[in-house]
């Protein structure tokens, strides 16, 4: 064999490992990265790039994230995917400090689902006044059922039902109605339970809009991208 072929052979062996391997090696490492950016311990991640060389340059073509009880702000995510198109990374962050920053982005598109007992949580632990809240997600309505320290001197059952909307940067629900002890009454919790935030957008790793919010059974999915509306 000549040296001409062992080193066309050689270069031939290189490129490919690199299509295989640089592309579960990078991506492995912006998972890692993105752990602390997403707020979660459970994130996968796939870049895509042809040929997969040109990843040492920093610009990818597409990036998924995908990650399990992802964070934001105060609201927990049982499942939250991402896909960024036209990334640009900074390559030199990513592989010294493992760190993922981004230098410029394309389209992004954040899918996000809440389930019932998640808000149910949130809405113990963030909203004052209210224990004990159980939550039931349809199609047609959130119904939100829990006990009220009423002025600090009674507590009295409460249901809220309404919906999950968007307004502007930030994700609330609103109260269609409230029943006091399973009676239609005036809103006696106040601004307090007519709406209630839930997440700030500029809160999320990326700068998004509201473009759907779908309820399901037991569960509301958010879908969130950059896209002019």
């Amino acid at each position: 064999m000549s040296k001409g072929l062992r080193l066309v052979i050689v270069v031939l062996l290189i490129a490919v490992a690199g299509e295989l391997l640089l592309p579960m090696i990078l991506s492995d490492i912006v998972a890692k990265g993105m752990m602390g950016v997403v707020g979660s311990e459970q994130v996968t991640a796939t870049l895509t790039k042809r040929p997969a060389l040109l990843m040492l340059g920093g610009k990818f073509d597409m990036i998924t994230v995908n990650a399990q009880q992802a964070k934001a702000d105060k609201l927990v995510f049982s499942e939250m995917g991402i896909t960024l198109k036209d990334a640009q990374l900074d390559m030199g962050s990513l592989l010294s400090r493992r760190l993922v920053a981004f230098q410029s982005v394309g389209d992004v598109t954040i899918k996000g689902t809440v389930t019932q007992d998640e808000l149910a949580r949130y809405l113990n632990q963030t909203v004052k006044g209210v224990k004990n809240a159980v939550v039931d997600i349809n199609a047609d309505k959130i119904k939100a059922s829990s006990t009220f320290a009423l002025g600090g001197f009674a507590n009295v059952g409460v249901t809220l039902e309404g919906k999950i909307v968007g307004d502007g940067q930030k994700i609330k629900f609103v109260t269609d109605r409230f029943l006091l002890n399973n009676r239609m009454t005036g809103n006696l919790g106040g601004a307090l339970l007519t709406e209630i935030p839930l997440v700030e957008l500029n809160k999320l790793p990326f700068h998004v809009n509201v473009r759907d919010i779908v309820m399901e059974n037991g569960k509301v999915i958010l879908y969130l991208d950059n896209r002019p509306h």
